[in-house]
């Protein structure tokens, strides 16, 4: 293993040939970090036979060795996301739900594409005032309350029965294993167990795992899910009706309601995951898939469609990158102007129309027409409806391609870290998801709920998720899968990774580097800080100045905000796995 120093070293030299000036030296990160790079090696990681990326890099591994074993692409990404949800648990698990972007071969010996939508919903008993009126501020987030039906079994069986070749047992041995006998505390899952979350030592469930001689575990210590083995167990067996109309679902049921809940075994019962039709657009000499709504794809597709108008390929060491980065987030803003409009298809009238109209390109020339290159404007510009976009966190991408370019690109969530904050008896961490918009809210900027996304039974909230994958126009082949975890840093940091991939064509682990922006319609926009410690360069100040001089009200943040994953393909059909540093226990795995 690389000495800490020699490590950063050479991260930062990856990002100077890039062009990044290293000049914002100040960095937040926990000691953990700073002192940690426990399972991470030096991207890029390459082979011809397919690739992994998760922020786990045991998982990873775990992904490699099911494509090995002759797995696909559909096979290995759920063995990692198994895998990563019971490391990861704070943040993923089969108590959350979220959208995945499928790439698959057809008989004819071409390929298609679809979206699996296993979003949580809201239960029967839901209603848009069930908030309002509580004492609880965080009802929404923390409790039995906030706990939205989980979708994530259903998504697991569903994409298995349509893509998937190895046996479903087979899928669950590694997370099973690793659950039994134990893993290592890595640096985030240590970041993770703070003592701000005192039910991780005072309720006996969560005490068991984390807290096992009373006082939380630490950097280095073993964890073990013993009854959580035993769940992934019997879901191996019995298939997800186990989860579902079982046992465990009168188990997840009682779990939500001692805790004030409204979730019913009729709820889970009647759960389904959905499969819908991805958008896409041309973008260049590409063409990007993207996830649909309730998802937010379509927010980085309308931002790329708005953005192709102008040149894009200036580095950051071009002094054309401050004008390129301006258009870039004006792109953006637009394309969260957009998303009010976004909702549950079920429930949101024409939305799907509404949608590709968005994509359209008299739609993005519209848009572009109103991008002045001397100033910014307040967010009421780019909102024609006024109305608040919705923040939402704990998130986990996961990347997967096989040798024959079956292709996945995933996000899953409880939502906030440790989700709902309940645990119930057999070990499944359930979701904090049902913190939609609801009548009454406003933000900072007096923006109301937007009315697409106020509670109903059995409707799926609105995420960030943005999972994508990108191919050459001309010859169809796969180019490059991404996402992000990190809430509402999803979206830009998808958008960015995509940019730096396809515009100015930087190598994966390059592109991953870079420091990032973040504007979402809130009149402020972030620049991540340095973190040297993880051989990431802050966002340059130069960059900054400029914006600042255009009316931009900018400010710095760490680099916690958002964790995005890339798999490229080069020209000679090499895939290259590149894992985010801000996450220093993920890396890719690649054969």
């Amino acid at each position: 293993m690389l000495q800490v120093k020699t490590f950063s070293r050479v991260l930062f030299l990856i990002c100077t040939l890039c062009g990044v000036a290293n000049s914002s030296p100040v960095s937040s990160s926990s000691a953990v970090q700073k002192n940690t790079f426990e399972a991470r090696t030096l991207d890029p990681l390459s082979g011809r036979n397919g690739a992994v990326a998760s922020e786990v890099g045991q998982c990873s591994e775990v992904g490699v060795t099911i494509l090995k074993e002759g797995g696909n692409a559909a096979d290995a990404i759920i063995a990692t996301a198994f895998c990563v949800g019971t490391i990861s648990a704070y943040h993923s698990g089969i108590g959350g739900g979220g959208f995945m972007l499928v790439r698959f071969n057809t008989p004819s010996g071409g390929h298609d594409y679809e979206m699996i939508d296993f979003r949580e919903t809201m239960p029967a008993g839901g209603n848009e005032t069930m908030y309002i009126n509580n004492t609880n501020p965080t009802a929404s987030t923390i409790g039995g309350l906030a706990v939205g039906v989980p979708g994530e079994m259903r998504g697991w069986e569903l994409l298995h029965q349509r893509h998937g070749q190895l046996p479903w047992h087979q899928l669950f041995e590694p997370a099973i294993d690793i659950a039994r006998n134990g893993f290592l505390v890595n640096v985030d899952l240590a970041n993770a167990l703070s003592s701000s979350y005192e039910f991780l030592t005072q309720d006996p469930l969560w005490a068991e795992v984390y807290a096992p001689n009373g006082t939380l575990l630490s950097l280095g210590d073993t964890v073990y899910r013993k009854r959580y083995a035993n769940t992934l167990e019997k879901l191996s067996i019995y298939g997800a009706d186990y989860f579902y109309k079982g046992e465990l679902a009168v188990n997840t049921a009682e779990a939500a309601y001692s805790r004030g809940g409204i979730l019913n075994t009729s709820d889970l019962a009647n759960y389904t995951a959905i499969v819908r039709k991805p958008s896409n657009i041309t973008y260049r000499n590409h063409r990007i898939f993207s996830t649909v709504a309730p998802s937010s794809g379509s927010v980085v597709l309308s931002a790329l469609k708005i953005f192709e108008g102008y040149p894009g390929n200036a580095s950051v060491a071009d002094f054309a990158v401050n004008l390129t980065t301006h258009r870039l987030i004006q792109a953006t803003r637009f394309g969260y102007g957009q998303r009010t409009n976004f909702g549950d298809p079920a429930f949101t009238r024409n939305v799907s129309v509404l949608e590709q109209e968005f994509l359209l390109e008299s739609t993005a020339a519209a848009a572009r027409a109103k991008i002045n290159d001397s100033q910014t404007y307040n967010a009421l510009y780019y909102d024609t409806n006024n109305y608040l976009v919705v923040n939402d966190s704990g998130t986990s991408h996961i990347a997967v391609v096989d040798h024959t370019g079956m292709a996945v690109s995933l996000t899953t969530t409880v939502n906030l870290y440790w989700g709902s904050q309940i645990m119930t008896t057999d070990g499944i961490i359930l979701n904090g998801e049902i913190n939609p918009s609801r009548p009454g809210q406003t933000n900072s900027f007096g923006f109301a709920a937007s009315p697409a996304n106020y509670i109903a039974p059995g409707k799926r909230p609105q995420p960030s998720i943005a999972s994508s994958i990108a191919e050459d126009l001309t010859t169809g082949e796969f180019t490059i899968a991404t996402g992000s975890a990190g809430g509402s840093r999803i979206v830009t940091a998808t958008l960015q990774n995509l940019h730096w991939y396809l515009d100015v064509g930087l190598q994966p682990a390059a592109a991953v580097n870079l420091a990032r922006w973040h504007d979402q319609l809130t009149n402020v926009t972030y620049f991540e800080i340095a973190a040297p410690q993880l051989g990431m360069p802050g966002f340059d100040n130069s960059i900054v100045h400029y914006l600042a001089g255009l009316g931009y009200n900018v400010t710095y943040e760490d680099e916690s905000g958002s964790t995005g994953h890339i798999i490229g393909r080069s020209l000679d059909g090499v895939f290259t796995a590149a894992s985010d540093p801000r996450k220093p226990a993920g890396r890719g795995a690649a054969y």
